[in-house]
């Protein structure tokens, strides 16, 4: 007997109206599961974002003898420009540190400060640079290069804005988050192995008389198989599609807060999501027709005897 996908598609579907709440429970706990391997997802963006964000404000400052040469502090410059863990030198000037704290007090309207400011005859600042690294295991070796004997004659200290501490806390939040959401999906996984191996067995048992005229009139074993497997598979593409309408609109409004959190660094969640949309729900749907057709073909090899 010949198979027809029509054919396998109509019995599926009326297979999946038959248990209509076995259905419905089944498609809600993958559905849920789904939704949770999104909801790491992004919480790992955020975390990413967040780590990216204090990143970006480590910097360390060189200050300069009042005596300090502009040859010695510009072939300074030059050579930390030219290290490949370098991604930014700013050269603050005396005048400008002047200016920058004029500024600063003027803004914050303390006027004793003000006055102050005003009556230097000279300027009592030195010169600084701002040095940022491409990452942050790369402060170390600048730190060890500024304190090279060759330096010592015009740099008066160094300071690093040292944010480590609050990386690594991410680092162990973004660890546990992780380790919480691979736990939470083997569960989900399981559920969804033990609901789709009962329904398959539930439609063999309610269909057990169908099935033998079925053999009698000479249906394939494939024939007889093929829909339940589509029906498992069925319920895999039906929660991905809930999980699309619910995650698409739920990021959506997240986005604003999102930005507004991380005013200093770029977070695009609907951009992201939309960039990997056939590696994220690619994937998930993928591993949903594994478990889908590993538990319905283990319920039809035991109560299937065909």
């Amino acid at each position: 007997m010949l198979v027809k996908p029509a054919r396998i598609i109509r019995f599926a579907l009326q297979n999946f109206w038959r248990n209509l709440w076995l259905s419905t429970v089944t498609v809600t706990v993958m559905t849920l599961a789904f939704l949770s391997v999104n909801f790491f997802i992004l919480s790992n963006l955020f975390f990413d974002t967040a780590s990216q964000a204090i990143e970006s404000r480590v910097n360390m400052t060189v200050f300069f003898k009042a005596a300090a040469q502009e040859s010695d502090i510009n072939a300074l410059i030059t050579r930390l420009q030219g290290l490949p863990i370098v991604s930014n030198v700013e050269y603050i000037t005396k005048d400008k540190a002047l200016d920058v704290l004029k500024q600063r007090f003027n803004d914050d309207g303390s006027t004793l400060i003000q006055d102050t400011l005003r009556e230097l005859d000279t300027n009592p600042l030195s010169g600084n640079l701002v040095i940022q690294a491409k990452e942050i295991g790369g402060y170390g070796e600048l730190q060890e290069i500024v304190k090279s004997p060759e330096y010592e004659s015009f740099i008066e200290k160094q300071t690093l804005d040292d944010r480590q501490l609050l990386i690594a806390k991410i680092s162990t939040m973004k660890e546990h988050v992780l380790r919480a959401g691979i736990g939470i999906n083997i569960f989900f996984a399981l559920i969804v192995v033990l609901i789709i191996f009962n329904t398959i067995r539930m439609t063999i048992y309610t269909r057990k008389r169908e099935i033998g005229i079925m053999k009698l009139v000479g249906a394939t074993n494939w024939f007889i198989r093929a829909p339940l497997i589509f029906e498992s598979l069925l319920y895999s593409v039906i929660a991905i599609l809930i999980t699309i309408v619910i995650v698409y609109p739920s990021l959506g409004a997240i986005q604003p807060y999102a930005s507004k959190f991380f005013d200093s660094q770029t977070l695009d969640v609907l951009g992201y999501f939309s960039n990997n949309f056939i590696t994220i729900f690619g994937t998930e749907l993928m591993a949903a027709f594994i478990l889908a057709f590993a538990s319905s073909s283990i319920a039809i090899g035991r109560y299937l005897k065909v």
